[in-house]
């Protein structure tokens, strides 16, 4: 998929999926310059290119060497210091606590335990640190989408996936102060061209507090090691 993943970005339906997603996202992992983030599940360096360019100091990982070289090509185009590597979430090549911050975008739906993998993404979160995962919603349109697309297609990769629900994704979550939020409530059907009309949508949806949306995302921080009284 590595050849043509990008052209998703450049349609209507693509651009405006990115836009709703990454809101969500952005709202969440607070990015600064200077923060050490990990993207985990990078791609073609999509999010991993955005917070660079905002100062961040970046590590992306995605188990695809051909996602990777996209990733880097796009980097050294635009003069990025990103460094991208090789690995699977379940066994990270990085020392405990050595991010600021981790996220991942659209990624571990691919993760048959979903509480493991994200234990392991943990442990190379610093205390005081942040993690955001953000996954397509089980349950939604959008999931479900994906579902006949798998029933259909022998070769796709949604048949790997598992779509979890917010409640799901809240609860394997680990760290303090668990937050989440469902987003992308307009269905994959609808006309993009009419961003007006969606992002209305999408906000009607917001307001009534649904957790039933094609995007689901969730923030919990590591908490900074208790201070010993002194006698």
């Amino acid at each position: 998929m590595a050849e043509t993943y990008d052209d998703w970005y450049k349609t209507p339906k693509g651009r405006l999926v990115d836009k709703i997603e990454k809101e969500v996202i952005y709202e969440f992992l607070k990015p600064q310059p200077g923060m050490k983030i990990l993207d985990i599940g990078c791609g073609t360096g999509n999010l991993s290119l955005e917070l660079a360019k905002l100062g961040a100091e970046v590590t992306g990982v995605d188990i695809s060497e051909a996602m990777l070289v996209k990733a880097r090509e796009k980097a050294a185009k635009e003069n990025l210091c990103i460094s991208f590597c090789r690995a699977d979430a379940n066994n990270l090549p990085f020392e405990d606590e050595t991010f600021d911050a981790v996220v991942s975008l659209s990624a571990l739906e691919f993760a048959s335990d979903l509480k493991k993998t994200l234990l392991e993404i943990y442990r190379v979160l610093k205390p005081g640190g942040r993690m955001v995962i953000g996954l397509i919603g089980g349950g939604s349109a959008w999931s479900m989408y994906y579902e006949e697309k798998a029933k259909k297609d022998s070769e796709s990769v949604f048949r790997h996936a598992h779509f979890r629900t917010l409640d799901e994704l809240i609860a394997a979550m680990p760290g303090e102060n668990v937050q989440g939020k469902a987003v992308l409530f307009v269905p994959p059907d609808f006309n993009f061209e009419n961003v007006e009309e969606a992002l209305a949508l999408e906000e009607k949806a917001q307001r009534q507090g649904r957790t039933d949306g094609g995007f689901i995302c969730a923030v919990s921080y590591k908490p900074l090691p208790k201070r010993k009284e002194l006698d």
